[in-house]
């Protein structure tokens, strides 16, 4: 660019000198002179400048290619991070589900029972009762959740008919009648320290009994308070249970009757065997003089004319429970005493037996035999074995039982129970040593 117009100013002046070389004067040429210098001047600026501007725009052209490649690198960084984001969510939110489903157990079990009943009393008109059959369902299904580090709530619902609190089966008949579902459990148990609990509400049975003892029904769930410990091989529990609450005006009688009881027992190595003993006392408090509290049923135990309960149940009862491995199946020896303090006859309990086996897992068996005497004031006996003597108490007899595991969580079992009832006070026909047989087959599914 700068040749060229060199070049053009050169013959520019050359074309002038050589038409009025003659008619210029040496001023003039100076003149001209002069003037190319300045435009030779502007053509050198002028470039410069145009360099200038090149180079600014060569430099403007990369910084906007790099703020493109920044700008397409952040775009594609925005979408990786709502990716991210999104799947960091759903992460948390499988956390929080896979976090609160660990905190909640969910527990059942469903049994099918075939009964038959043989039973000598006779009726009111001298007439012995039938043999009875019948096929009965329980249907038991429990919530546990650890609401915080220390504290579990559980709740359960289970079969019942009219509320009976020694059964939760159902007898199927009245034309496939819809059958009860009742509150079974529902307590909290707050684990105040490493060897203790509190339990409220109403809970499964916190005290220990030994081997198949049958002095209270399995399904008797208690309300109340109750403490348990444990330290070392030592054990024990405290409770006070409501049996009947009392409302009505000042000159009646308005007081609670309630049912509190301590245990205290141990658990003694011996050697691959061990020994647990413990001794157990429970006070019915303020039901003297009362009709029974469920159905108003004494079921065994004396009262007056009017139906009230004549003693009180301040009831003394030791326990031993021996388990061992014979060869490679267990065995366990077991004993349970128990006397009611008020009355001064036919106040004792007893029951005593052996158990091998035991029916778990895959293809286990168990079998077992005990006797039980229950004399007429031994035990409350609204919280007794149902099943036992029709459940009542003035009874004894032999409990036969034999069970087998098919499959995990499934039992089949065989109970026969060859019984006599009122052995020792006649009933209202004069009869005693009554003669009353039960069979029961089950099977059981749990999960």
């Amino acid at each position: 660019m700068k040749n060229l117009v060199l070049a053009v100013a050169l013959a520019t002046v050359l074309f002038t000198v050589s038409m009025g070389a003659r008619a210029a004067s040496s001023n003039e040429l100076a003149e001209i002179r002069q003037q190319l210098e300045a435009l030779i001047q502007r053509v050198d600026k002028l470039e410069q400048e145009n360099n200038a501007l090149k180079a600014e725009n060569e430099n403007l052209k990369a910084t906007d290619e790099k703020l493109q490649a920044q700008s397409e690198y952040l775009k594609a960084e925005a979408r990786g991070l709502r990716k991210e984001t999104a799947q960091q969510a759903v992460e948390v939110g499988k956390v929080k589900g896979a976090d609160w489903a660990s905190k909640v157990a969910i527990t059942g079990d469903l049994r099918y029972r075939y009964e038959a009943i043989s039973d000598e009393t006779l009726n009111s008109s001298g007439l012995q009762t039938a043999d009875r059959y019948r096929d009965r369902i329980r249907a038991r299904l429990n919530a546990t959740v650890e609401a915080t580090d220390s504290i579990t709530l559980g709740i359960g619902m289970a079969t019942a008919e009219n509320g009976d609190p020694r059964s939760s089966n159902q007898s199927l008949n009245d034309v496939f009648s819809r059958k009860s579902l009742d509150l079974d459990l529902a307590y909290f148990d707050w684990e105040f320290s490493q060897w203790g609990h509190l339990i409220g509400g109403k809970m499964k049975q916190p005290f220990v009994k030994p081997g198949q003892s049958l002095f209270w029904d399995n399904d008797i769930n208690p309300e109340g308070l109750a403490v348990n410990f444990k330290s070392g091989m030592w054990f024990g529990t405290a409770y006070n249970y409501w049996i009947n609450e009392e409302s009505g005006p000042e000159n009646t009688r308005t007081a609670d009757t309630l049912l509190y009881g301590l245990q205290i027992g141990t658990r003694l190595p011996l050697g691959a065997s061990s020994l647990m003993l413990a001794a157990h006392y429970y006070d019915l408090s303020a039901g003297q003089g009362r009709a029974p509290f469920f159905a108003d049923n004494p079921n065994g135990n004396s009262v007056t004319a009017d139906n009230e309960l004549i003693y009180d149940y301040q009831v003394v009862n030791l326990s031993a429970e021996y388990s061992a491995m014979l060869g490679e199946l267990p065995m366990q020896l077991w004993a349970d005493v128990a006397q009611n303090q008020d009355p001064d006859e036919l106040d004792t309990a007893w029951s005593a037996g052996v158990l091998f086996g035991k029916a778990s897992n895959y293809r286990t068996w168990e079998l077992g035999t005990f006797y039980q005497v229950i004399e007429k004031d031994a035990l409350f006996a609204q919280l007794i074995d149902s099943d036992f003597a029709a459940g009542v108490s003035d009874a004894e007899g032999w409990v036969l039982r034999a069970g087998y595991a098919p499959v995990r969580n499934s039992l089949i079992n065989a109970t026969y129970f060859l019984n006599k009832r009122n052995v020792d006070a006649p009933n209202r026909a004069g009869q005693r040593d009554v003669d009353y047989q039960r069979l029961q087959l089950d099977f059981s599914v749990k999960f």
